[in-house]
């Protein structure tokens, strides 16, 4: 089973990594566009969904799991998000809590599900 979700294991633990270093003097709103920071974001949660449905979906071991392989990518990353949100604000003294992060999480959480709907249509039932 950890060869199916190794790379979802890897892109969960650059996701946190990249939410729980203090930030730098170099800001991403810096770039030509303002809120890059939220598109940063829906790409980061949109792969960490995708990633985990597919990990899961591709394993046999645990049927239900298999089943579940959509909801449990989506709660799941739904929760890291959240939870690291809260780690941001309460813990890391550099981070602060935005909502408007969690909105872009949630919507990247969405579309990595209608990603992998869409890649793998008819592929998995």
């Amino acid at each position: 089973m950890l060869r199916f979700i190794l790379p979802s294991l890897v892109w969960t633990a650059v996701v946190v990594i990249l939410s729980v270093v203090p930030n730098s003097n170099v800001s991403l709103n810096d770039f030509q566009f303002g809120h890059v920071d939220k598109v940063a974001h829906f790409i980061m949660y949109t792969l960490l969904c995708l990633f985990w449905s597919i990990g899961l979906k591709r394993q046999f071991i645990y049927p239900s799991l298999r089943r579940l392989a959509l909801h449990v990518s989506f709660f799941g990353g739904l929760s890291i998000g959240i939870l690291l949100e809260f780690l941001q604000e309460y813990v890391i003294e550099t981070r602060t809590f935005e909502f408007s992060d969690l909105i872009a999480n949630g919507i990247g959480c969405i579309f990595g599900i209608f990603l992998f709907k869409i890649i793998y249509k008819g592929a998995y039932k």
